[in-house]
């Protein structure tokens, strides 16, 4: 009979065993990745940090596991005082049934999992718009703060070199040129660009096509009514104000190479062929590159990945 039981354990108890970790691990990726789409977080906002914490817990529990607590939920890499990671680590006791005969009479089960905001390195929706890594560098440099503001991502009268104003054409198809700019530019590109594309030019000023993309991305914000909607400030990371702008390097036949993505939050526009967004650091739809925030290919736009 004893030796009856511990085949049971064996097998019906460490079979419980195995399935409450499963859901255990299940709840904690629930936990990282739902939870994360709140990062970055300030290190010195304690309200946000209980938020994403709290958040942590509710998810967990809509996926089976009400033991996370908040010191059980870790925020880390810390870059320019925002956290851009978060861990969880969960812990369950699971009763033995069988197992009491050879003086087990419980186990503990414990499981951990940890997402992390990845610089973006494809991504769909962007804006037919780009800015030099040289000038992007030099400006987060020289400014060390969250956001840089007043960055012009399409000039206008007067700012061209050799006719190119700052437009983009992101699908290298001929044809549509105006046309597809300003719809790019007020409902984002439908297709994919990713880190290493090689993009070309679109020439001319089209001070009207900029004014109306401009202007239509910018009034679909619904956002902090009162306060003029999105600004740098205060911002929802859905909102259309957001543009995802590529960020490229130039080659020698004047082409483009994709080098990374940023995120601006486009100013009131103007009717002069002038877009001027400001810097901030967000979360956006798309693949990471794998690496993590603060490494030599971050440029504030980033998408969530399970690290652990």
């Amino acid at each position: 009979m004893v030796v009856f039981m511990i085949l049971l354990a064996l097998t019906l108890d460490i079979g419980t065993a195995y399935l409450s970790a499963g859901q255990l691990q299940k709840a904690s990726d629930a936990a990282v990745y739902s939870a994360g789409r709140m990062l970055p977080v300030a290190q010195v906002d304690a309200e946000a940090v209980n938020a994403i914490k709290d958040s942590a817990i509710n998810y967990a529990q809509l996926n089976g596991f009400s033991g996370l607590t908040r010191n059980d939920v870790v925020l880390g890499n810390i870059i320019k005082g925002n956290y851009t990671d978060i861990k969880v680590t969960s812990t369950m006791n699971v009763k033995m049934n069988f197992a009491r005969v050879i003086g087990v009479n419980s186990i503990n089960i414990s499981r951990s999992a940890k997402s992390k905001l990845s610089p973006t390195s494809k991504t769909t929706g962007a804006a037919p718009l780009g800015i030099l890594k040289s000038q992007l560098d030099a400006r987060i440099a020289s400014n060390d703060v969250t956001q840089v503001t007043h960055i012009v991502l399409k000039y206008g009268s007067g700012g061209s070199t050799q006719g190119f104003f700052g437009a983009l054409d992101l699908d290298g198809r001929q044809g549509g040129g105006a046309s597809d700019y300003s719809s790019w530019l007020a409902d984002g590109y439908p297709g994919e660009i990713a880190v290493g594309d090689v993009l070309h030019k679109e020439n001319g000023n089209m001070v009207q096509p900029t004014f109306n993309g401009s202007t239509a991305r910018y009034n679909e914000c619904t956002h902090f009514v009162g306060l003029g909607g999105c600004t740098f400030e205060h911002y929802d990371p859905s909102c259309p104000r957001i543009a995802k702008v590529v960020v490229y390097t130039i080659n020698a036949d004047s082409s483009v190479k994709v080098t990374g993505f940023a995120a601006f939050v486009l100013e009131v526009p103007t009717d002069d062929g002038y877009i001027r967004g400001s810097f901030v650091k967000t979360l956006t739809a798309g693949q990471g590159s794998g690496g993590s925030a603060g490494e030599s290919s971050d440029y504030g736009l980033y998408s969530l990945m399970l690290s652990e």
